[in-house]
């Protein structure tokens, strides 16, 4: 926006450019020398005041009216004014006047500013010094020229307050009951009451933020359970937040001891602390671990750790971390992993109801044989004489058909067990080879073969054998749900395992393939691993889900990726122990 024409002395004098007598019209008569060095020596007092009130950290609204008092003491007929700016960074608001008519405060508060925005508004503006010698006259007085007439204020020059990053925190204004510019003298005095002022405001602002982002850390810390600390080495005293008070269970003040905090750390775990702080100490290395503690009740909180050491700046070393209280969070852990556990068990329980055909025809093929040697085994006896061998023959045909009755006893068994997760080393081939005996029977009714190409030798795995079994039924009865509504060629399933060696080590590979139906159209690929999607009528749509979930727990992955010709082949992958 352009500035409306003026006189080319009112442009001077907005300008800046101060004339040492004043305007015409405007002389305040000679001053003695006297009375000149009696002037200059009370500004420079009232300077000093000032600083000593900045050093001692006195309240900014003191230290504003202060540099107020300042200015208008120096002379008569001047009314000093301090505006900031918004948050907004478009208004003013009133800060700081000692003798300016509260009538004429209320009505500059508040105002935008811009290029005509009176003195103060365009001195932020135009980020310099602006002077309205007459603001009668001069058109850039109209903006408040009423309000300013009024109350007998005729003349008016500001400068803009910059922080130390050159931003801009409002305006010092210096208001004159005559017509007139300034001195260099009035000038002078008008910049480094500016410059105090910003330095106070800025210092304001700081402490704010400062207040600000501690009631965010302290509330941050009072929601997320944590807490900041450190440790002096050499003073041996502590440092604890607020959240790291309540988290141990002590008042911030007075400070706690060593002894103190080390007395809630639980007896079976202060040991271990000590050496982690020991090696941290030694080494500079950083710690992450987690510990109890013992409070006054006799509750026992959990507690995640960690820290390390740094160089303080006077050169000592300081312990310093984060703590947080993890006690809910890892009772909410376990429950959910409890809760996880019942629902396996549930899937379980459910596949072999449906396999609950192919369980019986498995029992019943070697309870049939039973039956039959031992027929044959009375009739050898009856004979004359009788025909021990082939007795002796029906008889291991019975322990060995009894046997594999028990073993397909024992894998329902232990399939239907709801025994907490059991880590140790197994071999996926005998896995496989536990749960295909109950698959196959079931797919052969719908004419699907089951053929397994096991990697001879294969490495051992830490997991479940039990959790693992359910994977690789679980694979299974999806691939034979996939297949027995194709023609009957591609009515087979492959399951197999391998090793694949990496850079970072050897994983056993278990993959399940199958010549069925793929993954269709639509959403079903995307939501294959989701809970409670399933395309089956009757399925739970937990099958895919919970596998997902035992071979994450493994620290394996599980996928599935789409056969170049038909079908689609699950496999999951497995470290191999070390």
């Amino acid at each position: 926006m352009s500035l409306p024409s003026r006189p080319p002395e009112a442009i001077l004098r907005a300008d800046g450019d101060p004339d040492d007598r004043g305007a015409p019209g405007a002389s305040r008569g000679l001053e003695s020398d006297g009375e000149e060095q009696e002037r200059a020596q009370a500004r420079i007092a009232g300077e000093q005041r000032l600083l000593e009130m900045l050093a001692r950290g006195e309240p900014t609204s003191a230290i504003l009216e202060g540099v107020v008092r300042l200015v208008e003491g120096t002379e008569s007929g001047l009314h000093a004014s301090i505006l900031l700016l918004d948050e907004d960074g478009r208004t003013l608001r009133h800060a700081a006047a000692v003798t300016l008519p509260r009538s004429y405060t209320e009505a500059i508060d508040g105002a935008a500013i811009g290029p005509e925005a009176f003195s103060c508004g365009t001195a932020v503006w135009r980020r310099e010094r602006v002077v309205i010698a007459d603001i009668e006259a001069d058109p850039l007085g109209a903006l408040f020229r009423a309000q300013a007439l009024a109350h007998g204020l005729r003349a008016c020059w500001s400068v803009p307050m910059l922080s130390s990053d050159g931003r801009a925190l409002g305006a010092f204004g210096i208001y004159a009951t005559e017509p007139r510019t300034p001195t260099t003298a009035d000038l002078e005095l008008l910049e480094r009451c500016a410059h105090v002022t910003s330095i106070a405001i800025e210092r304001s602002q700081a402490e704010e933020a400062l207040r600000r982002s501690e009631a965010y850390r302290a509330e941050a810390e009072r929601l997320s359970r944590t807490g900041s600390f450190g440790y002096d080495i050499e003073t041996r005293e502590f440092t604890l937040s607020d959240g790291a008070c309540e988290i141990v269970g002590f008042p911030r003040k007075p400070r706690p001891t060593l002894a103190q905090l080390a007395s809630r750390i639980h007896p079976g775990d202060r040991e271990r602390v000590a050496d982690i702080v020991r090696q941290a100490l030694r080494d500079g290395a950083t710690f992450d671990h987690e510990h109890r503690l013992v409070m006054d009740d006799g509750s026992v909180k959990l507690v995640r750790v960690l820290g390390g050491t740094r160089v303080a700046a006077s050169g000592r070393i300081e312990l310093v971390g984060a703590a947080t209280d993890i006690t809910a969070s890892r009772r909410a852990a376990d429950e959910l992993q409890q809760a996880q556990a019942a629902l396996m068990h549930v899937t379980r329980v459910t596949t072999l109801g449906e396999l609950a055909a192919s369980i019986a025809h498995e029992v019943n093929q070697p309870l049939a044989a039973i039956v039959a040697d031992a027929n044959a085994a009375l009739n050898w006896l009856a004979a004359d004489p009788p025909d021990l061998g082939n007795v002796r023959a029906s008889l291991n045909a019975i322990v060995g058909d009894g046997e594999r009755a028990g073993q397909v006893l024992l894998r329902i068994r232990s399939l239907l067990s709801r025994s907490a997760p059991h880590h140790r080393l197994c071999n996926l081939n005998d896995v496989i080879r536990g749960v295909v005996p109950l698959v196959a029977p079931e797919l052969g009714r719908h004419g699907i073969s089951v053929r397994q190409a096991l990697l001879h030798d294969l490495p051992h795995v830490p997991g479940d054998p039990v959790l693992l079994q359910q994977v690789v039924l679980n694979l299974l009865l999806n691939a034979g749900e996939a297949s027995k509504d194709v023609p009957p060629a591609r009515r087979r399933v492959v399951v197999s395992s391998l090793v694949e060696r990496r850079s970072s080590g050897s994983f056993v590979h278990v993959a399940v393939e199958d010549a069925g139906v793929g993954f269709g159209g639509g959403n079903d690929r995307a939501r294959l691993f989701d809970a409670f999607y399933t395309t089956k009528e009757n399925g739970l749509g937990m099958g895919l889900s919970i596998s997902r979930s035992i071979i994450e727990r493994h620290g394996g992955k599980l996928w599935a990726s789409e056969n170049e010709t038909f079908g689609v082949t699950f496999q999951f992958a497995i470290e191999v122990a070390p």
